[in-house]
């Protein structure tokens, strides 16, 4: 009888280790960033959902396509059927962290390398963001840029003027 205690036991501390190894999120905030000559905008979204696996180093993330607002109606269905969001729904990354996190209560910058897929084009790349242990969890900050024809997307144009390639990415996530 003491032995089955103890198997339980010792089940429930290593698995509660185990659950916390796992961090998600369902309303991560994401924003790009578009300049042209003389003109620059932005979209933002509070729909960002992921999780990071400590244990096994998995990042996955998933931003519905239409919860991105730029703050002009027109715009956004414009980005919308540039982005073909009926086949299209999400713009997703699935990795993986290239380097261990050390959960030791300070923030440490971390490396992700894995698939980033915009408009159904799938790309690799490598992002560098920040990690720190916060009272309810992680705090994921990350910064990064693309070129939205790497990922066979049209470069708008307003009165013949395109949008600069280059566009700013960055997510601010809590973690728990």
């Amino acid at each position: 009888m003491k032995a089955y205690f103890l198997t339980i036991l010792i089940g429930l501390f290593y698995g509660h280790d185990l659950l916390a190894q796992l961090y998600a999120t369902e309303n991560g905030k994401a924003k790009f960033e578009a300049t042209m000559p003389f003109n620059s905008y932005d979209g933002s979204s509070d729909q960002l959902q992921g999780m990071i696996n400590l244990e096994t180093n998995v990042v996955e993330f998933s931003l519905p396509v239409k919860s991105i607002k730029t703050g002009i109606d027109k715009r956004d269905n414009d980005m919308y059927e540039l982005l073909n969001v009926e086949q299209n729904p999400n713009v997703l990354f699935k990795g993986s962290l290239i380097d261990n996190y050390k959960k030791e209560n300070r923030k440490q910058i971390v490396k992700v390398k894995g698939d980033f897929t915009l408009a159904g084009v799938t790309r690799q790349v490598t992002i560098t963001g920040s990690l720190e242990p916060v009272k309810n969890g992680l705090k994921l900050i990350a910064d990064w840029s693309l070129r939205i024809t790497d990922y066979n997307v049209e470069r708008p144009s307003i009165l013949f003027v395109k949008v600069d390639d280059k566009h700013d990415l960055s997510i601010s996530v809590l973690l728990k």
